[in-house]
């Protein structure tokens, strides 16, 4: 038996698992749109971090706030939640000694998770081929088997696919000038069929990458 490949067979492998690749990145849940990063910001990449995840509901904070401050500790970072801090309506009601707060807790900037967009998107289709008399209204009344198989096909069963695209803004405030030092932008694609909890990590990991990439964080 000769084991070495045929000619071209090699080829065809890498073919298959190049686009095999390109098949799953490209349905990668969450992307990153946009970064932006002050042309004024000149110092090292920092390293005391408080963490807020803007999200009324507090079960939703504390999953990004944990996400986010564990993934910044798996890369050298010494960073902190908030939610066990100060509520979101206190933060609101007096910025300046949250600052104080957070600065006293060891932190020299602050990163910012918020919602600013979500889109909604349904699709419903029907499995049955579709049927339409030729009159105005649809259905042509003449004979009751007419009218009766238009309305079964109405009451034929729909399947439907629903999908939501969410918008993060994760931004980094110097807590000294108070001023915007970092800002990024993702998009993630939710099906019905997926796990929204499982896909923060994902989510968390594409934002601190990117603030990895433009040195901001280590």
């Amino acid at each position: 038996m000769n084991a070495n490949p045929k000619p071209g067979h090699t080829a065809i492998q890498t073919l298959a698992f190049s686009f095999l690749t390109a098949l799953l990145c490209s349905c990668a849940a969450t992307s990153v749109k946009n970064t932006w990063k002050s042309p004024d910001y000149k110092g090292a990449a920092l390293t005391k971090l408080a963490v807020i995840a803007v999200a009324e509901q507090g079960l939703i904070r504390q999953g990004m706030e944990n996400r986010l401050v564990a993934q910044l500790r798996g890369k050298g970072a010494t960073a902190f939640t908030t939610f066990d801090l100060l509520s979101l309506v206190e933060i609101k009601d007096d910025k300046p000694a949250a600052a104080a707060r957070f600065r006293a807790a060891g932190a020299e900037a602050v990163v910012l998770m918020r919602l600013v967009d979500m889109a909604s998107y349904y699709r419903e289709v029907r499995p049955g081929p579709e049927a339409y008399a030729s009159v105005i209204t649809g259905i042509y009344p003449g004979t009751w088997y007419d009218y009766y198989s238009v309305a079964f096909m109405s009451m034929s069963p729909t399947y439907g696919d629903l999908k939501q695209q969410i918008y993060l803004e994760t931004s980094v405030y110097d807590l000294q000038s108070a001023k915007r030092v970092w800002s990024g932008l993702t998009k993630t694609v939710f099906t019905d069929r997926m796990d929204r909890v499982a896909e923060m990590d994902p989510i968390v990991a594409k934002v601190i990458d990117a603030m990895q990439k433009d040195g901001v964080v280590p």
